[in-house]
C-alpha cells in the first residue's frame, strides 16, 4: 500500500494532521487517503469497530491508529482523534470523501489562515449511475488545532467554539472542493434509520435545539414519511434561528413531500415562490416552479421559468455558499423545454433540447425516442 508522504518540495512550515473516524472502510479509505498523503504531516485514525481490512489499511499508511468502542456518538470518536493531533490545523474527512484537486490543498489553506475554520463545498455523487452528481452543500472540514474546537452532537455532530463564542469561519474557494461517494441509493435508507434512533437519543438526553429539526426533515425525507417532512420544514423555514447553509434543502424537500401528498399545486408554487424570493440566485427552484405552472397548464409561464433556470445556472457567482440538486435536474429541464417546443410546432427548437438533456443522460431511452420522434415531425 502507499505510505503517507508529505511533498519534499513544499516549503511550506504549516504542520497538517488528517484525521478519520471509521468502521469498516476498506472499499473508501485507500482513495480518501490517497487524496491528501502528500499534503499531510500527519495521519490519525480512530477505528470504532471494524471486522474488515480498514485497519490494516490504515496501518500500511502509517497511520497513528486508536482503537474505541462505538458508544452511538459521532463526535467522542471525532474528539479522541482531534486530542492526539500534533498539527497546525486538521482536516478530518469521511472515509468516502476524498479532495478534487489534491496538489492545491495546502496553499490553499494557508490563504484563509486567519480564519479557524474552513467549510468545504462538497459535490454528492453516485457511484451507481457513473458518478452522476446527486447535490453540493458546504461542510467543515478544515479547523485550526485549538484546545478551544470541538465536535459537539451524538448525530450531525459539528465543529463547535467550545467557549460559547461564534465560529471564526470562511467558505473555501473551489481548490478545496471534495466529492462525497455515501449516499448513493443502495446506502442511504439504511443511514436515516440509524441516525433517526441518535438525533431521538440527543433530544432525550440534552434537550431539543433548532438542529435538530433540520436534522429530522432530511431523516424523514430518506424514510418517506412526508407529513413529518412538512411538519419540520415549516418549523425550520418558520424559526427565527438561521443555519450557515441548508435553506435550499428544506424548501426543496417541504416542496417534495408536498407533492407527494397531493397538495394543491398553488400551495407549492407559493413555496416554491417564496424560495425564489429567499434565494434568487440558486436555479433550482426556478425549475421547480416552472414544473408547478406545468402542472398548472400555464405554459409560457413555465417556459420562462425553465429558462431563467438555465440562465440562474450559468451565471450564478461562485461564492453562493447554498446547497443545491439543479445538477441532476438539467436534463429534466431540457427534457420539459423540449415538449413545450413541441406543442408549439417548433420541432427544430425541440430538437436541440431534447439533444442537450441526452449529452446529460445519454443512457435515457425516452429522451433517445423523443429525438427520433421531433426528427420525424420537423421533416
Amino acid at each position: 500500500m502507499r505510505k503517507l508522504k508529505p511533498s519534499k518540495k513544499l516549503k511550506s512550515t504549516l504542520k497538517l494532521t488528517a484525521c478519520y473516524m471509521v468502521k469498516n472502510e476498506e472499499e473508501n479509505l485507500p482513495r480518501s487517503i490517497d487524496s491528501l498523503k502528500n499534503v499531510v504531516d500527519e495521519l490519525i485514525v480512530v477505528d470504532t469497530g471494524s471486522s474488515d481490512r480498514t485497519i490494516e489499511i490504515a496501518n500500511s499508511y502509517g497511520a497513528k491508529m486508536i482503537e474505541t468502542k462505538w458508544q452511538d456518538d459521532f463526535s467522542t470518536p471525532r474528539n479522541i482523534a482531534i486530542d492526539n493531533a500534533t498539527g497546525d490545523w486538521i482536516i478530518f474527512l469521511d472515509a468516502d470523501e476524498y479532495f478534487i484537486t489534491p496538489k492545491k490543498v495546502r496553499s490553499a489553506i494557508e490563504k484563509l489562515s486567519s480564519k479557524d475554520v474552513i467549510l468545504n463545498q462538497r459535490i454528492n455523487i453516485d457511484e451507481s449511475k457513473g458518478n452522476r452528481e446527486i447535490s453540493r452543500d458546504w461542510n467543515p472540514r478544515i479547523f485550526k488545532n485549538v484546545n478551544y474546537l470541538r465536535y459537539r452532537g451524538l448525530i450531525h455532530e459539528n465543529i463547535t467554539d467550545i467557549r460559547g463564542k461564534n465560529l471564526n469561519f470562511t467558505f473555501a474557494d473551489e481548490d478545496l472542493t471534495i466529492y462525497h461517494t455515501g449516499y448513493g441509493a443502495t446506502t442511504i435508507k439504511s443511514k436515516h434509520e440509524r441516525n433517526l434512533k441518535l438525533i431521538e437519543k440527543e433530544i432525550k438526553l440534552f434537550g431539543r435545539e433548532p438542529k435538530h429539526d433540520i436534522a429530522l426533515v432530511d431523516c424523514y425525507v430518506g424514510l418517506e414519511d412526508y407529513e413529518k417532512v412538512i411538519y419540520y420544514a415549516e418549523k425550520v423555514l418558520n424559526s427565527t434561528s438561521r443555519t450557515l447553509t441548508g435553506r435550499g434543502r428544506i424548501y426543496r424537500n417541504l416542496i417534495n413531500a408536498m407533492h407527494e401528498l397531493k397538495y394543491p399545486d398553488e400551495e407549492r408554487l407559493k413555496v416554491a415562490d417564496e424560495a425564489i424570493k429567499v434565494l434568487p440566485n440558486i436555479p433550482d427552484f426556478y425549475a421547480i416552479r416552472a414544473i408547478v405552472l406545468c402542472d398548472l397548464n400555464r405554459l409560457s409561464e413555465a417556459y420562462e421559468s425553465f429558462h431563467q433556470s438555465l440562465r440562474v445556472w450559468k451565471n450564478s457567482p461562485k461564492n453562493i455558499h447554498e446547497d443545491s440538486y439543479f445538477a441532476r435536474m438539467v436534463d429534466v429541464v431540457y427534457a420539459q423545454l423540449a415538449e413545450l417546443e413541441a406543442l408549439a410546432g417548433n420541432f427544430k427548437a425541440a430538437q436541440k433540447n431534447i439533444s442537450e438533456a441526452i449529452k446529460i443522460s445519454p443512457q435515457n431511452q425516452n429522451y433517445k425516442n423523443r429525438a427520433i420522434e421531433f426528427q420525424r415531425l420537423s421533416k
